[in-house]
Order: structure tokens, then C-alpha cells, then sequence
């Protein structure tokens, strides 16, 4: 018995050894998620993120990046009978009528901000000549991003069942769309109104974000969010990517299929939280050393470097140091086995 225990006490010593490795990631509701750092598309936390999913209006993201690729924004597009009686009732739409001539930028404000499901319908059929041919080009430039799991056969992300992605291959379009200045522009604006237009002649059409992270009004407000585009259908449930800047880290968070908590709150802000505050938390970018005055460049560098060796010689004399100790510890429990099997006349 006495054996065991020393066993058992090995263990937990080798345990706690490791646990601070674990200790900080996140707890994540939501059944497909991803983290990745924005400058270097590195992985910093996933779940089942390569896990085909729905996505929903998370689809736009990949629409504006090519209408935005293909068209400047001053271009006038008319909105077809088609692209607008299409879109059911109930579904969100930015009170875009038909005939009516918006400008590209218009159009993307629309389709980013307020999530507009007839604008994307219009975005497709001008740069496509048909949605269908769009959604060919967006499935296209989805491979060319090396996303290999997404395909998708809408421009807005009402549900298909052979309009699917992963979290993974989100993180990385999202990752390519805000590398462009104008992309970035737009779905990091909170509030934009559409220009009045002789079929429409109000200016009441008020786009506002509905990435809750960046409301300060929202119990959700995040305040590194910059940006970020939300999804709902029933079979998608909600969905969100994410993006956040904090002391020169951004990074990009993607949260699918998320449901209620059990208290009611939004999983998918919850878990983007959790997700923003682990990659802040743990993989923050160290503050650069600043150059004293009357010191040279060269001898401030080598200082820095001196102190760095330091540090390294010093955290690798105590790694050595514990495995060592745990060999030590190993061979004295394996011979202290062997010693009692040996006195019970076992081998």
C-alpha cells in the first residue's frame, strides 16, 4: 500500500508541475470555436475547429472582401425585383427598394453593419450576373485562402445545407479581408446612414453594428472589439467573428453554432470574451525596452541581450533540474517495486 501511495504522490507532484499549462484556458460553451493571432494567423486555442458548421451572416465577410476586389466603391448599382421580393419576410434587410441605385459603399455598410440580406443579393447578381455564379466565385476564393472545408452557395448565409465552413477557415477569411484598408474601414464603423434616393426619399435607413462587443450600451461591450460580423439562422444558430486590438496584439476569435446559457445569457459574446481575455492574457506583447538617454544603441542592445542569456541560462538550469529530479524520483519508486516483488519471492 505504501508503494502505491508513493505512487500516487509522484504523480500529483508531476501534475502540478504542468497544471499552469492548463490552468488559464478558457471554458468555451459554444461546440466550434477558434482563436488565432491576426498579424501571424498562428493558433492560439481551438475547438472542433475544423468541424463543418453553418455559418449565416458570417458568410458576408467573403461578399464584401470580393465585391470590394472586383469594384470601387463609387460604383451605382440598381437593385433588381429579384434581389429584393427573394429575401422572406422576417429576414434582416436595410429597406433597400427595388430600382433603387445605391453606391458599392452603401451596398457594403449595409451588408456589414446592419447585416442586410438583400444587399448581398444585390452585390452578387451586379459583380456575378447571377447569385448562383457569385457563390461559385466566393466557394473559389475560399480555396485560394487555402480554406478547403467551405462552400457556399449564397452571398448572405440564409440557410443551404451545402453552404457550410469551419471556424478555422472563417478565422483565416477573416484574416485576409481586414489586410484591406477599406474592408477594415467599414466593419469597424458602428453607425452609417444609407443617402436618401428618389425611390426612398427619406433618410431614416440608420445602419448600426450588431456586434453587441462593440456597443458600450450592450451588457456584452467589450472594449479591445474593433470589429466584428454576427450570424443567426435556426439551423446555424449564432455565430460571430470577432476581432480585437489590445497594446499591438489583434486578434480574431470565431464562435459557431453558440446557444443560450443556462442562465440566459449570449454564449457566443461569453465565449468571445473568454476567448479575447485568454489570447490578451497569455500572449501579450511585451513592452520594448527603452533606450536610455546619453546610452548608445549598440551598448543599450548588447545589455538587453546580456540580461536575456541571463534569464534563459537561469529558467533552463531549473527545467534540468526538475527532470532530473523526477528521473531520481522515477528510479527510486521503479526499484523500490522491484525490491518488494523480490522479497514476496515474485520473479
Amino acid at each position: 500500500m505504501k508503494y502505491l501511495k508513493r505512487t500516487i504522490i509522484f504523480f500529483i507532484f508531476f501534475i502540478l508541475i504542468h497544471i499552469e499549462i492548463f490552468a488559464n484556458e478558457p471554458e468555451i460553451c459554444s461546440p466550434s470555436a477558434i482563436l488565432i493571432n491576426s498579424n501571424t494567423g498562428e493558433v492560439l486555442y481551438e475547438k472542433n475547429s475544423n468541424s463543418l458548421m453553418f455559418p449565416a451572416s458570417t458568410t458576408k465577410i467573403l461578399t464584401a472582401i470580393i465585391a470590394i476586389e472586383h469594384c470601387s466603391l463609387d460604383t451605382k448599382i440598381k437593385a433588381s425585383e429579384n434581389a429584393i421580393t427573394s429575401i422572406k419576410k422576417g429576414y434582416t434587410n436595410a429597406n433597400i427598394q427595388v430600382d433603387e441605385e445605391l453606391s458599392l459603399e452603401d451596398l457594403l455598410y449595409a451588408l456589414l453593419l446592419s447585416s442586410a440580406n438583400e444587399a448581398a443579393n444585390v452585390i452578387a447578381e451586379y459583380i456575378g450576373g447571377t447569385i448562383e455564379n457569385f457563390a461559385n466565385m466566393m466557394t473559389s476564393k475560399a480555396i485560394e485562402l487555402s480554406c478547403f472545408n467551405t462552400h457556399f452557395t449564397n452571398a448572405n448565409g440564409i440557410h443551404d445545407d451545402n453552404h457550410f465552413t469551419t471556424a478555422s477557415d472563417l478565422a483565416k477569411i477573416a484574416r485576409y479581408c481586414m489586410q484591406n484598408k477599406t474592408f477594415r474601414k467599414i466593419i469597424c464603423t458602428k453607425e452609417y446612414t444609407l443617402p436618401s434616393t428618389p425611390q426612398y426619399p427619406e433618410n431614416d435607413r440608420i445602419l448600426r453594428n450588431t456586434n453587441s462587443l462593440m456597443s458600450e450600451q450592450s451588457a456584452y461591450y467589450y472594449p479591445y472589439v474593433i470589429a466584428g460580423k454576427t450570424g443567426f439562422t435556426t439551423q446555424a444558430k449564432n455565430c460571430l467573428v470577432a476581432v480585437s486590438q489590445k497594446d499591438g496584439l489583434e486578434l480574431i476569435s470565431v464562435v459557431l453554432h453558440a446557444e443560450a446559457t443556462e442562465d440566459g445569457r449570449s454564449a457566443r459574446y461569453l465565449d468571445t470574451i473568454n476567448l479575447l481575455e485568454y489570447g490578451n492574457t497569455n500572449y501579450a506583447i511585451p513592452p520594448q525596452p527603452e533606450i536610455q538617454e546619453n546610452t548608445s544603441i549598440n551598448e543599450s542592445s548588447e545589455e538587453f541581450q546580456n540580461e536575456n542569456k541571463k534569464n534563459i541560462h537561469f529558467s533552463l538550469f531549473i527545467y534540468i533540474l526538475l527532470i532530473l529530479l523526477l528521473i531520481r524520483i522515477l528510479f527510486f519508486i521503479i526499484s523500490k517495486i522491484i525490491n518488494h516483488f523480490k522479497k514476496e519471492n515474485m520473479f
